[in-house]
């Protein structure tokens, strides 16, 4: 369990900036090293948001359905697959409410490699619910 937590601490502490309100920004580690499923290891809906686009770019579908409540990890089932996932860069994500079991996080973001033919983004707002075991899973996400 200690390594556990370590692991927790270090990850939390990789994925903050220190320009206080300016959110966390996506660095190059990764946040869900461990067997334990993608969203446990972040307590906070905005490390979570932040995992999550680590798989995304990362083009890995486990681990980005992982970061969804059951009920709407059919959000995840992007046309194409995981080759039509785009990279981001420049991503920098802040929680804008929460009452303790949903949240909301804005994310801001440079989307590149698109597919031909898809809407590009600058920012998705991302909804989230807290889970009984205390996780931060995402129920919808988008422009609004």
């Amino acid at each position: 369990m200690a390594g556990v937590i370590l692991i927790v601490g270090a990850s939390a502490a990789a994925c903050s900036t220190s320009a206080g309100t300016a959110g966390s920004r996506q660095n190059s580690h990764n946040p869900a090293r461990t067997s334990i499923s993608a969203g446990a290891l972040f307590q906070s809906p905005e490390q979570a948001a932040v995992s999550w686009f680590y798989a995304l770019d990362h083009k890995d579908i486990a681990a980005a359905v992982a970061h969804f409540a059951p009920a709407a990890a059919d959000q995840m089932d992007w046309y194409g697959g995981a080759s039509a996932y785009p990279t981001f860069s420049d991503l920098q994500c802040r929680q804008i409410s929460t009452d303790g079991t949903t949240a909301s996080v804005v994310c801001t973001f440079k989307e590149l490699h698109v597919e031909p033919g898809t809407q590009v983004d600058n920012f998705w707002t991302i909804e989230l619910q807290r889970q009984p075991d205390g996780r931060w899973l995402i129920t919808s996400y988008g422009t609004p």
